[in-house]
């Protein structure tokens, strides 16, 4: 018998039109999943920041540098010991006696935290150090950013001053104009509830809460973490007061004194 083998059958290939409208709703899909999740983290997690300016020397250098900022704890844990000033010195007065009655002595005169300046803060421990930053709230010697008061636009400055501390302006600044309201006497300021005290760290070269101000909590954007360009040093921005420059140059800048502070001796070395 003769047999035939079957004919293979085709199939018309789909038009590039049909495989293009096929596959635009799966893209175009994954896309949007893509930038709405870019645009959380951003807003509500971690972001990277292009921070300028010669305001924050020698911390953040002028020329430009990455910063990694932290858009979510800040709004989780808000300012350390909360935003009203009279309970921020009632807490603190409660640690100091604590503090000194631990100390087992009558003639203890020293505030129970210690102010050190970031520059000076022990290699050791850095990571606890930033462990404690994420757990806690706003606190001195925090680098943030925020929304400017009185332009659009961020800067980024370090925390010098919570609810209830006290700052001491300098003679020279005690006749300047002062465009804002906050309880004051002979070049005394408190910072109001819910607001902070922003100075940069180069003192001679920046604008900061000595021109505009205490700052809102609320237009604060988020902490500062990391620098993750240029490569250089410490790549922590560690909680510490503004660095001390080095000799012969005077450390500059606005004195503030905690909230409770009662003359105490304030240490601001490590020992």
């Amino acid at each position: 018998p003769i047999t035939q083998q079957p004919q293979p059958q085709y199939q018309n290939s789909p038009s590039s039109d049909e495989s293009l409208w096929e596959w635009a709703p799966s893209f175009l899909g994954r896309l949007a999943a893509a930038f709405g999740m870019v645009h959380v983290v951003s807003e509500y997690g971690i972001e990277l920041t292009l921070c300028e300016g010669p305001s924050m020397m020698p911390t953040i250098q002028p020329f430009g540098e990455i910063i990694i900022v932290d858009r979510l704890t800040p709004r989780l844990n808000g300012l350390q010991g909360g935003s009203n000033g009279q309970e921020r010195a009632e807490q603190a007065r409660k640690r100091q006696d604590d503090f000194e009655e631990k100390q087992g002595q009558d003639d203890v005169y020293e505030w129970h935290e210690p102010l050190i300046p970031a520059n000076e803060l022990p290699s050791t421990g850095a990571w606890s150090r930033l462990w404690k930053q994420l757990t806690t709230g706003i606190s001195i010697g925090d680098v943030i950013v925020v929304q400017h008061p009185d332009r659009t636009g961020t800067v980024c400055k370090r925390v010098l001053g919570l609810p209830g501390d006290v700052v001491v302006r300098p003679p020279h600044q005690r006749n300047a104009r002062i465009s804002y309201r906050t309880p004051r006497r002979d070049g005394l300021f408190v910072v109001p509830d819910g607001h902070v005290w922003i100075e940069g760290d180069n003192a001679m070269n920046s604008s900061d809460s000595r021109n505009y101000g205490p700052i809102p909590a609320a237009l604060v954007v988020g902490r500062v973490l990391f620098r993750v360009w240029p490569i250089r040093g410490n790549a922590m921005m560690e909680r510490g007061v503004r660095p001390v420059p080095p000799p012969p140059h005077p450390v500059r800048g606005t004195t503030i004194l905690p909230a409770g502070y009662e003359g105490e001796t304030i240490v601001r070395h490590v020992r």
